[in-house]
């Protein structure tokens, strides 16, 4: 669940709508978000993007931001968050084997460093609609 008009913690994964898609991250403090991202400017480019760190009014850029809040089985699967910022800046500078909007996203990146599961939600939901479309019944 997202919660939006709450101040994000150490650790926290993050959001921020961009219309079409949501783009995450990862908070350590106002001037230091952890993202999967071109270094180059505001939108991804899947050639130059790669594991950066922002500021948090750069990475809203006038968005809303949303910070996630856990159940209580994600609770007990999450890292701690000095190991959520501890892997976060391990990956400073990777591009993670190549960003790919459907296998290898910054919502994928974020859910690494919590729970060390590459996922994505955005993708699986969009690609759960898109089977429905085709469905013969």
């Amino acid at each position: 669940m997202w919660k939006t008009n709450i101040k994000p913690k150490l650790g926290d994964q993050i959001r921020v709508n961009r219309g079409l898609y949501y783009h995450h991250g990862i908070y350590e403090n106002d001037d230091t978000i952890y993202q999967f991202a071109s270094p180059k400017g505001s939108e991804i480019s899947p050639e130059t993007a790669i594991i950066c760190t922002t500021d948090l009014k750069s990475f809203l850029k006038d968005g809303e931001l949303e910070v996630r809040e856990y159940s209580t089985e994600e609770e007990n699967k999450k890292r701690s968050p000095s190991e959520i910022i501890e892997f976060a800046k391990s990956k400073l500078g990777s591009n993670m084997g190549g960003y790919n909007i459907i296998s290898n996203n910054c919502e994928h990146f974020s859910n690494l460093c919590v729970f060390n599961e590459s996922k994505s939600n955005q993708v699986d939901d969009v690609l759960a609609f898109l089977g429905g479309l085709f469905r013969n019944e």
